[in-house]
């Protein structure tokens, strides 16, 4: 599972953040890697697929329905998460201020 969490920020550079900082720049990340995956997903799929996908609502439906419905969804996520870890690297120095 994509997480950012200390390991994630210690790959991209930023473990040394303050703590405070870091806890919430790891809940905005997170929520930002969530809405990047899933817009990698939903440029495979229809309208109607994509409306159908957002009332699951239970996590072993969803992806049960995704395995159905978009079976390239762990690549496409494996991909925006890889990208989004080598942004955040690059741009370690203007994050951390420096």
């Amino acid at each position: 599972m994509m997480r950012v969490d200390e390991q994630f920020m210690e790959e991209v550079g930023l473990g040394a953040m303050p703590e405070a900082e870091k806890q919430e720049f790891m809940k905005h990340a997170q929520e930002e890697l969530e809405v990047r995956v899933g817009q990698g997903i939903g440029a495979n799929l229809s309208e109607a697929q994509m409306a159908e996908f957002e009332g699951v609502t239970d996590l072993d439906a969803a992806a049960a329905w995704l395995d159905q419905n978009a079976p390239n969804f762990r690549e496409v996520a494996a991909k925006v998460f890889e990208e989004f870890k080598k942004e955040l690297a690059a741009e370690r120095e203007s994050i951390l201020g420096m």
